[in-house]
């Protein structure tokens, strides 16, 4: 059987890109000596056109040396050096305040500079009505990060600069003007804010909170309503991904747009507003890194479609991945990033082979699909879970039967329901066969994480092993891809 050879030339300079972040991120030294690395193998990758050979190895040299810059750079950015003595500080609330104890805390951007903070308010009347985009005059010391561990590492990752409290007579709500903050973020607050509308509109018409909380989380990307004991049961069951928004919740969406803008005749004009919509959306959940990574995934799809050029998916991958670290080089740190791009290289590389090792009746090529889809996913993510999390979902594949149809109508129904938002009345209506949907996945969820021994916990695997898995798992493709090649037709 004729397998399609991958073709992935930009695999290898991600790879060293890769390394190199690494390389800066736990090797101190001089951001000159980085550039100047990347300098000189630029000069001899230039002297060296007549060996390809040569050449070919000074490039993936000078990929490691722009890991290696590009890490230090943004270590440089965040190490600030903070007044020791108290100031007023302008600031941007940035995301909406979660109560944790006797305070409300809320991430916060400096209005000069448009840094990233952690603000701790005193929990009273008055911070209860701070929403996304309020201005503040805060009278204060901004203090560099206290955290350790793995929660510095994840605080560092998604831009933190620094950490403030603020007891309750050393602030007030301001105008603040955006002018110096990036247009990128004050995009973003325009979106957080109309999410934070959105939301507004739907919780009054739904009565379950279980039920409003997996709609927020899937359709909005808001998890601050779903309870300890739902993240455990999704957990548990093998579908927390469904929860967390990913390339299957942006796939699903952008089949929809595919075919409400089907029309060759303006294909251009289709692409464009998908792409626009596709990103729209993305700012609306608060950018996510599965999420963005599946748009990017999508806007270079769209624009290789306009080529007519055929399309690689994993040099896709490849490309999705040095673009993002290239734009922010911790978010190869960030677990949401590391799951997303080992679940789609899994899916990529297993799953037409999957499909290829048997032949099925037509009725039962849909089921063999999605197990060949689910099973290249938790190949690809499994190792990662174990390492983070210390869990196995024993029954995720009988949980994805119908979580993941469930996930699909729920998107489609809330998409129609967040449509309907400028009449209220129609949309109080609709909004009944969502709820229900979810009500459904939250029953079918609880039941699959009651089974005996739905998930194996305690798992705490060394980095080496999680290394020795993956070269398990690439020995496991590769004996499927030689099978599957020379099997007899």
């Amino acid at each position: 059987m004729k397998i399609k050879p991958i073709i992935a030339p930009l695999l290898l300079p991600a790879i060293c890109l890769i390394i190199g972040i690494v390389a800066g991120r736990f090797v101190s030294c001089p951001v000159g000596y980085a550039l100047g690395a990347l300098l000189l193998t630029l000069f001899l990758t230039f002297l060296c056109r007549r060996w390809s050979w040569l050449q070919s190895l000074l490039i993936s040299l000078c990929c490691v040396s722009l890991g290696a810059l590009l890490c230090l750079h943004q270590k440089g950015q965040l190490e600030v050096e903070w007044p020791s003595e108290e100031h007023n500080y302008a600031l941007v609330v940035s995301s909406e305040p979660v109560e944790r104890g006797k305070t409300l805390s809320m991430d916060a951007l400096l209005a000069t500079t448009g840094q990233k903070i952690q603000l701790r308010l005193m929990h009273d009347q008055r911070s209860r009505q701070l929403h996304v985009g309020d201005g503040l005059v805060v009278f204060s010391a901004i203090k560099p990060l206290s955290a350790q561990g793995s929660y510095r590492t994840w605080l560092e990752t998604h831009g933190y600069v620094g950490e403030t409290f603020v007891w309750r007579n050393r602030w007030q709500r301001e105008s603040i003007s955006l002018t110096d903050i990036g247009r990128l973020q004050r995009l973003r607050l325009y979106f957080m804010g109309l999410r934070r509308q959105l939301l507004a509109q739907l919780s009054p018409n739904i009565s379950e909170r279980d039920d409003y909380s997996i709609l927020a989380a899937m359709t909005l990307g808001d998890k601050s309503a779903v309870s300890r004991e739902q993240k455990e049961q999704f957990s548990v069951a093998g579908t927390s991904h469904l929860l967390a928004l990913s390339g299957l919740h942006l796939g699903i969406i952008y089949m929809l747009l595919s075919f409400l803008f089907r029309s060759r005749r303006w294909q251009l004009v289709n692409q464009l507003l998908i792409v626009s919509s596709i990103w729209g959306f993305v700012l609306l959940v608060g950018m996510p890194s599965s999420v963005v990574r599946a748009a990017v995934m999508i806007t270079v799809y769209a624009f290789v479609s306009l080529l007519n050029r055929s399309k690689t998916p994993v040099n896709t991958l490849a490309l999705t991945a040095i673009v993002m670290l290239i734009s922010n080089p911790y978010a190869l740190f960030d677990v949401g990033f590391q799951l997303s791009f080992s679940a789609v290289l899994a899916i990529l590389l297993f799953t037409p082979l999957l499909n290829s090792l048997f032949a099925l009746p037509f009725w039962l090529s849909p089921l063999w699909k999605t197990t060949a889809v689910t099973v290249a996913a938790q190949l690809g993510t499994a190792p990662l879970v174990a390492f983070y999390f210390g869990r196995f979902s024993v029954w995720f594949l009988l949980a994805n039967y119908l979580a993941i149809p469930l996930a699909t109508l729920i998107l489609y129904t809330m998409l129609l329901t967040l449509l309907l938002s400028f009449w209220p009345a129609a949309q109080s209506v609709v909004i009944i066969l969502p709820a229900t949907l979810a009500s459904w996945l939250n029953s079918w969820t609880s039941w699959i994480a009651s089974l005996p021994l739905a998930s194996i916990d305690g798992l705490r695997p060394t980095v080496l092993q999680v290394t020795l898995l993956y070269v398990i798992i690439a020995c496991l493709w590769y004996l499927l891809h030689y099978y599957v090649k020379h099997k007899p037709e």
